[in-house]
């Protein structure tokens, strides 16, 4: 069995669909592998949707995390994030982290402690990048950064869900510059779609 193979199989399937709507047959069934060969790789059905998410959080979040890293400035990083929820293609069938983080009640416990983890992980870089933004002088003092972090993060996990349920994209960028329009002083500059 390739663990690597069975992986890319499992991160994707729960990321076509519901992860909860996923079974561990319908994954042996495309991964072309038995139940029992999976489990002892994995452990369990939560080893292998943590394994998954792991490997989705590598692959895809860390992306994420570099653009609020990347020097890009606040407007650069704003344009960013905005061209990732509303252009990616990937994205065309949303989130595997946020169908996870919002349906996290029916994951096992590692899977959720992962979720969790990720969670707090991203509002952290939320918040290094708000500031930043506001040591440079691009995000005025008097406004909350946690409470930033966590509109912007919203703001964005919202925008992706928006593109799962098959909402225009030139829309959802529409909506994504006037929300994220807040974090800038002059209002909605962000670069039209």
């Amino acid at each position: 069995m390739d663990a690597e193979q069975v992986l890319d199989v499992a991160m994707k399937a729960y990321w076509r669909s519901d992860p909860a709507d996923v079974s561990v047959n319908a994954i042996c069934q495309m991964a072309g592998i038995s139940k029992p060969s999976l489990y002892r790789e994995f452990g369990s059905e939560d080893g292998l949707s943590r394994a998954a998410l792991d490997r989705y959080a590598d692959h895809v979040l860390a992306e994420m995390f570099v653009m609020l890293h990347g020097g890009l400035g606040l407007r650069g990083t704003l344009n960013a994030l905005a061209d990732f929820a509303s252009d990616d293609p990937r994205m065309e069938t949303g989130c595997l982290f946020y169908k996870m983080r919002a349906g996290k009640h029916r994951l096992g416990p590692d899977t959720r402690a992962r979720v969790e983890e990720i969670d707090a992980t991203a509002q952290a870089a939320y918040a290094a990048f708000l500031q930043a933004a506001r040591d440079a002088g691009e995000w005025p003092d008097g406004l909350s950064v946690e409470a930033g972090a966590k509109y912007l993060g919203e703001q964005v996990a919202l925008a992706i869900t928006q593109r799962a349920s098959g909402e225009d994209p030139a829309r959802i960028r529409e909506m994504l510059t006037l929300a994220l329009s807040v974090f800038t002083r002059s209002g909605p500059e962000l670069r039209a779609p």
